[in-house]
């Protein structure tokens, strides 16, 4: 015996969920075999998340717009007192003359849309921490594998004291502790680059 007007907690699933597909635009095929995945992660200190999330995922959804790059935060790790930002995009290869590398220019363009975008949103947590705090001091915090750190740091350190003297700022990269509760956004082949 069914009661008229009512429907069992199945059908009413059922139907959220084919209202969320139809929201949804259908996933096209968004890269061909000779794009590349470019992923930036950065961490955003969990007490301004909202900020750079913004009402409604108003400010996210700006940056994602304004760059065509994919931008999403990730759910919180316990432990936890950063969040991970996932910055990505699919590019076309690209070879990256040694001139584009070292240029001393601060108004290069960036190499694809998740540079840009990951700009954007470290400028996003610069402005969110600055409203928290009197400090002018300007931090990022990018986890990267360590397998691509090393290119970071350089034979014998020569990288990262190059970038250091061009960008006139403090580069530490670290691995992960994994004792450390706070490290737990990271995966176990990260290191954390300051």
């Amino acid at each position: 015996m069914s009661h008229a007007g009512k429907r069992t907690s199945q059908h009413r699933d059922h139907d959220r969920e084919d209202r969320d597909q139809k929201r949804r635009p259908a996933h096209t095929q968004e890269t061909s075999s000779t794009d590349e995945l470019v992923v930036y992660r950065i961490l955003c200190p969990d007490k301004v998340i909202g900020s750079v999330i913004g009402k409604g995922g108003k400010l996210i959804n700006s940056i994602r717009q304004q760059t065509n790059a994919k931008v999403k935060v990730v759910d919180p790790y316990p432990g936890a007192e950063k969040r991970v930002i996932l910055v990505y995009c699919y590019v076309k290869h690209r070879d990256l003359k040694h001139s584009d590398i070292d240029a001393d220019d601060d108004d290069r363009e960036p190499v694809c849309a998740a540079q840009n975008a990951l700009l954007k949103v470290h400028d996003a947590i610069v402005d969110a921490l600055a409203v928290n705090s009197d400090s002018d001091d300007e931090e990022a915090n990018i986890l990267v594998p360590a397998s691509q750190a090393a290119s970071v740091i350089g034979k014998s350190g020569s990288v990262i004291k190059r970038l250091r003297s061009v960008s006139k700022s403090f580069i530490k990269v670290k691995p992960k502790d994994p004792s450390d509760v706070t490290h737990s956004c990271a995966m176990s082949f990260d290191n954390f680059v300051q």
